[in-house]
């Protein structure tokens, strides 16, 4: 049987299967370590393969970037929904994408997604709000809030993940488990997630509510 690597020296790479291979190696062994020549291995080609169909490493990480938001389903979400909900559902679709590669996520909040994809997004969205009353401005004005504080969280909970290892939170009946670390040790994981969403979403909704009177 043939190897991925084998087929893949045989056809020409697309950028997004590029993209999707550089996330993959991202995913495996972290950002710090990613370097061009480790991709090209990765896929099995060239290294200079890779500056063909991008201009430098920032333009392919655009691209990974891209690949991530993509994996936020945007059919799925409730379009027929006020816009505070479709809001809620969207900020929790994306925090689940970005999670799901912990190691990119910096890559990620560090550029904004233009790929075609996200700019249509972007549109159908802001139409969306506007047919419910919000001026294009404000509903990007709310938009970027709410994706600022999603990536924001995320980014927060890789950094979490990846100092685990080092948590000294004390024990259970030692001098220094106080209030704070009991509260800690009863509160899972980003389980604020939730309310800071809700909170933010609630209160865009009425500050655009007083802009209109």
């Amino acid at each position: 049987m043939e190897s991925t690597s084998t087929r893949r020296r045989r056809t020409a790479l697309t950028p997004r299967e590029i993209a999707r291979a550089a996330l993959e190696l991202i995913d495996r062994d972290g950002l710090a370590s990613f370097s061009m020549r480790k991709l090209g291995a990765h896929l099995g080609v060239d290294p200079m393969t890779t500056y063909r169909r991008f201009e430098d490493q920032e333009a392919l990480f655009d691209e990974v970037a891209a690949e991530m938001f993509r994996e936020v389903e945007i059919d799925a979400l409730p379009w027929e929904a006020p816009w505070p909900e479709f809001l809620f559902a969207y900020g929790t679709a994306l925090r689940d994408a970005l999670l799901a590669h912990p190691n990119a996520i910096p890559l990620y909040g560090a550029r904004p997604v233009r790929s075609q994809d996200a700019v249509e997004w972007a549109v159908r969205g802001l139409l969306k709000m506007a047919d419910e009353g919000l001026p294009s401005s404000t509903a990007l004005q709310v938009a970027l809030c709410v994706n600022e504080y999603v990536i924001g969280h995320a980014m927060a909970m890789s950094a979490d993940l990846t100092a685990s290892h080092r948590s000294r939170r004390p024990e259970p009946g030692s001098a220094g488990f106080n209030v704070l670390a009991a509260a800690a040790a009863t509160t899972p994981p980003g389980s604020h997630f939730e309310l800071g969403l809700r909170a933010i979403i609630d209160g865009l909704h009425r500050a655009t509510l007083r802009r209109r009177r």
